[in-house]
């Protein structure tokens, strides 16, 4: 509840700042990086995993008035055993302030320190929607900062363990929002 109270101010504060084309522009490049903090703790007997869980999503991107096309960086962290990583192309639409996207995770990347298995290798695609608001110091149509929040929906398929090709690859999909600032140049 807290997270769209923020939104709805945000969107108050900054609104008058968007031009005609809104944060995302005429077009050129920007960059990006979002994030969601979570923490944890299952305990049984006093003795289990806790930490926090840090979901990044950082990108550059060129683009134009509807559409844009970039790379994408993912980095997890999992506590303090599990690191997650991911990298690659992402396709945009725009329709001022909000978007679509749909990326392609060519190297997934999954590494632990608490277990026998010290990674797992594959790759993955990516869905979202999100909105993008200039922000009142100047993200309008001439470049500057902005905010942005959208919901994620990733699926990884992860086909080698330590190097070996698994007989069944382990499917995860993933659902989360993130929230973040950006910069168009």
């Amino acid at each position: 509840m807290k997270w769209l109270a923020l939104m709805a101010l945000l969107f108050c504060q900054t609104g008058y700042a968007q031009g005609s084309s809104g944060a995302a522009g005429p077009g050129g490049f920007h960059a990006s990086a979002a994030a969601m903090v979570l923490t944890s703790s299952t305990k049984q007997g006093g003795q289990g995993p806790e930490g926090s869980t840090i979901l990044t999503h950082s990108e550059l991107m060129y683009s134009k008035s509807w559409w844009g096309f970039g790379i994408y960086f993912q980095y997890d962290k999992h506590g303090d055993s599990e690191t997650d990583t991911g990298i690659g192309p992402k396709l945009e639409l725009a329709y001022q302030p909000f978007y679509f996207e749909l990326g392609y995770t060519f190297n997934v990347a999954r590494s632990f320190t608490d277990r026998s298995i010290a990674n797992q290798t594959g790759d993955g695609m990516l869905l979202g929607v999100g909105v993008r608001f200039a922000l009142a110091s100047g993200g309008g149509k001439t470049g500057g900062m902005y905010f942005q929040a959208s919901y994620k929906y990733r699926t990884q398929k992860l086909g080698k363990q330590d190097g070996v090709s698994l007989d069944e690859p382990i499917e995860q999909t993933d659902g989360y929002p993130v929230f973040g600032l950006g910069y168009r140049f």
